[in-house]
């Protein structure tokens, strides 16, 4: 299984196994919880880092 997670996560099957397209080579989008919500206080994008076009408007 763990094999499999990491050729899904790294696009290393001839094609997609999935019927399901949203993890299909996304390395490194994973970020922990707490990450996400200082990101989230601090204005950027949670998942991305990059600015967020809604920051501020519901402190």
């Amino acid at each position: 299984m763990t094999e499999f997670l990491r050729r899904l996560m790294t696009a290393e099957f001839d094609a997609c196994p999935l019927s399901d397209l949203s993890l299909w080579g996304r390395v490194g989008t994973f970020v922990h919880h707490e990450e996400q919500e200082r990101r989230f206080h601090a204005g950027p994008d949670p998942m991305t880092g990059e600015p967020a076009p809604y920051a501020g408007m519901f402190d």
